[in-house]
């Protein structure tokens, strides 16, 4: 509210002037009009004008809460009684208003119960198993007051988090009378629901994060009042606050003249990771929040809320404007659901048979894709173990969870996202040459923790010092998404064969030649099991290493171009640690047999990492490391699970899948990390374990260099598995497997012929044609054209940037180190 301006001093009867509506009493104060001939001292007159300044104060204060009270005491009686027709309804934004004709199918109004829905009727206190929302560009948790957009991180090196924004949202409704509430994660539509029915009236909350609008996080109410009086729906939103990641000298409620029905909030954060003059800033434009909305009798409303977050303050407000069009124009929610559905319809898993198995498919997959862009973006910068909207886990850093864990059931499904992922590492690639160069290596050398620079933000020592298989993990990712797409556009122009070179080289110049064994060894590491860390020859580690050295060679063969004697020298005497004996591999030179370990690691041999071995070495490993693991993450079991399936037991394989189970939590199928509850929350590297576990465990397959190998069995307590969407050099599959049938349709042709082989026979798979037959071993086989013809390699010795020693570091990074430290401490 405005008042006009008056003098606090020096009006006609020298008094201070006070709204007359102010229920406040005030002292009057006389004053003499020449203050020179006062007889008033001058610290006197200094103590009376600071008791007037603070008068004038609390009156103010008196008006707001009068205010206050007075809005909470409206009824809503002067709405009238408009009379609305039972095909019309109101769409409202601001003071804008528009009566439509009813459209049932422009909105969700209320979710079916079914497997792709999690409800409750109760909102859980502990904010640790809400249900995020999310599209890779901004995500939060429901009912919160934060949320956190890809690529905004604050904090200096290893203090370095994603930041932490107001989310300037409407997260509650209520109203007076009896009702009856529900509150629903629609898996399918990505929306959150929450719903309040009463005596001839409901009201309904959706919120989504936009799936093809990413600035988007959308708030609509939905009031059906068929009673003859108008009602009030009492809002509490969330408040334009400035947290403590951003600067509160630069940042807050910086609204222009955009409008009545938007406002501007302007963010920046105290600090970047590695600079002290470069900072990240944020503009949200939000609809402003009433504390209630106004219902009049026998209406139906629909009111938007909006924000639209981004790093370019044209855009925030552009996609506002848009949303707020969209909404108009009854198409911003179907529009939103329509990208959901082409997502789903590209690609999924289903079962029958097993309900809340089927919803823990659908919500594992939902929840990796909210913190994921539809396609290749050049700033997304990668997935977090606790996904976008759990900024604080893990302080939002990407490890080698993403590649080894989320990523390979993406890239089977929605092969453009995996591309997206695996861009993240190009993006920085120049910062991963830099880190190998200052630690005294030839390539390039990927942190273990890494948020938007790209350079090491690891902040416990040892991992930042020993855990190098991260580079490797990138390694192999790159190698399936080739072997799946053969996308030579990447591999050329892209930077992607510069990626594979570069993480060969680094591994050449990381392996140590043994002389006594003739072997390669890679010392002072930490393996996937972090319980133990400065040994040498980790077996997980130095195959990932042997794997990245023999890619270039598939790559070279592809391209028909030259390659590197050093890589294949390398990798043909890498040393992988085996026991004759005792026909097992030990974790790493010394590793005592019954050592407990954190979680699975030399089980990753036979998958993901596919290592051809004896089926009693296979099965040593399974039981040795079992027995070694009690407790461990939640992907842990998935990868049991497999290895038992590979071995055709089926008991221990179900028994360990079962076990994955034991880290969701109800309502709405939220991961732990541990099964106590411990440890990341929303854990979306368990829910990619778990996922895994079905497509390459029961679904069995396997990405080979000419061929996808698959034998599907259905999962415990199913009747059917579908996999619907597999992507394959740019085709797509179909799979349907039951107890003692599979069935096979192409729905997409594929860059190349493929053809279906079982046992001695060849199918052409024909598109939209289904081919059925008794479940057994069988493989995709594109007919592919004959590699070019490979250019004279050129000279190379094998020895030439292999070290001798892993003890050197260069002065450039003991300098890195130093000043990192003298910066955190």
């Amino acid at each position: 509210m405005r008042y006009s301006k008056q003098k606090v001093l020096g009006n006609q009867d020298n008094q201070l002037s006070v709204p007359k509506h102010c229920k406040l009493s005030l002292i009057k104060y006389r004053m003499k009009p020449d203050v020179s001939k006062s007889s008033i001292s001058p610290s006197a007159l200094k103590s009376n004008f600071s008791m007037m300044l603070l008068l004038v104060f609390l009156a103010l204060l008196g008006m707001l809460e009068t205010n206050a009270r007075a809005a909470e005491d409206v009824t809503c009686s002067d709405i009238g009684n408009t009379v609305m027709s039972e095909n019309e309804m109101v769409l409202s934004h601001g003071d804008r208003e528009e009566k439509v004709p009813l459209d049932i199918d422009a909105r969700v109004w209320t979710v079916t119960p079914g497997v792709t829905v999690l409800s409750s009727d109760t909102i859980p206190n502990d904010t640790r198993v809400l249900p995020t929302i999310g599209n890779g560009h901004i995500a939060t948790v429901v009912k919160t007051d934060t949320l956190c957009m890809n690529g905004l991180y604050n904090g200096y090196a290893i203090k370095t988090h994603r930041a932490l924004l107001p989310a300037i949202l409407v997260r509650n409704v209520s109203m007076d009378g009896n009702v009856t509430s529900k509150y629903s994660l629609d898996l399918k539509n990505g929306l959150f629901l929450e719903s309040h029915v009463g005596e001839s009236v409901s009201v309904t909350l959706k919120t989504y994060a936009h799936r093809s609008i990413p600035q988007l996080m959308v708030t609509e109410l939905l009031v059906q009042n068929h009673n003859e009086a108008p009602i009030k729906v009492k809002l509490g939103g969330g408040a334009p606050v400035v947290t403590d990641d951003l600067d509160n000298t630069l940042s807050g409620d910086k609204s222009p003249p955009l409008g009545k029905d938007r406002r501007v909030f302007f963010g920046r954060v105290k600090e970047f990771e590695y600079s002290w003059n470069e900072t990240r800033n944020v503009t949200m434009v939000y609809s402003p929040i009433p504390p209630y909305v106004c219902v009049g009798p026998n209406r139906r409303l629909a009111r938007l809320f909006l924000l639209s977050v981004d790093s370019n303050p044209q855009t925030a407000n552009t996609q506002f404007t848009k949303g707020v069009d969209l909404f108009f124009n009854n198409s911003l929610e179907s529009q939103h659901i329509q990208s959901w559905q082409t997502l789903w319809s590209k690609g999924r898993m289903e079962v029958s048979g097993n309900d809340e198995l089927a919803t823990l498919i659908y919500s594992s997959l939902y929840y990796i894709l909210s913190s994921l862009p539809l396609s290749e973006h050049p700033d997304f910068i990668g997935l977090s173990p606790g996904d976008l909207a759990h900024g604080l886990m893990y302080n939002g850093h990407v490890f080698w969870d993403q590649e080894t864990w989320m990523y390979p059931p993406i890239q089977l499904l929605h092969v453009e996202i995996g591309k997206a992922i695996i861009k993240t590492r190009t993006r920085t690639l120049d910062n991963a040459k830099h880190q190998a160069m200052m630690r005294g290596y030839n390539g390039a050398m990927y942190p273990w923790e890494s948020a938007f620079s790209g350079y090491d933000v690891t902040p416990v020592p040892p991992y930042f010092q020993f855990e190098k298989h991260i580079t490797g993990d990138i390694a192999f990712a790159v190698r399936q998404y080739i072997y799946l797409t053969r996308d030579t556009d990447f591999l050329l122009h892209e930077r992607g064969n510069e990626m594979i070179r570069d993480i060969a080289d680094f591994w050449a110049s990381r392996a140590v030649f043994n002389k006594m064994t003739t072997l390669y060894d890679i010392n002072d590491v930490m393996p996937p099991d972090e319980y133990h860390h400065q040994v040498n020859n980790s077996v997980y580690t130095n195959l990932v290493a042997k794997l990245s050295l023999e890619l270039p060679g598939f790559v070279d063969e592809f391209l028909g171009q030259p390659s590197k004697q050093l890589y294949k020298d390398v990798a043909n005497s890498m040393n992988i640690p085996f026991d004759k004996g005792q026909r097992y591999h030990p974790e790493y030179d010394g590793y005592v047999q019954g050592e407990e370990v954190k979680q699975a690691d030399v089980i990753l041999l036979g998958f993901p990492l596919m290592m051809s071995m004896p089926e009693d070495v296979r099965k040593n490993d399974l039981r040795i490391y079992e027995n070694a693991t009690p407790g461990g993450p939640a992907m842990t079991w998935g990868m049991f699970s497999i290895g038992y399936i590979e071995l055709n037991n089926s008991a221990d394989a179900a028994r360990l899948f079962k076990r994955q189970e034991g880290n969701v939590a109800a309502p709405y199928n939220v991961w732990t990390e541990n099964a106590d509850g411990t440890g990341a929350v929303n854990f979306i590297t368990g829910m990619g374990g778990f996922l895994q576990s079905l497509l390459f465990g029961y679904g069995g397959f396997r990405l080979r260099p000419d061929r996808i190998d698959f034998h599907g069995r259905l999962p415990p307590s199913t009747s059917s598995f579908n996999i619907t969407g597999l992507d394959y050099l740019r085709g797509s599959i179909d799979f349907y497997f039951t107890k003692d049938t599979t069935t096979v349709r192409l729905t997409k042709a594929a860059e190349f012929t493929l053809t279906l082989k079982y046992d001695e026979r060849t199918v052409s798979l024909i598109q939209n044609e289904n081919h059925m037959f008794t479940t057994k071993r069988a493989s995709i086989v594109p007919e592919l054209p004959p590699p070019p013809t490979t250019r004279t390699p050129a000279s190379s010795s094998s020895t030439v940037g292999v070290r001798n020693s892993t003890n050197s570091v260069s002065f450039w990074s003991v300098l890195l180190i130093i000043s990192v430290l003298c910066k955190t401490l």
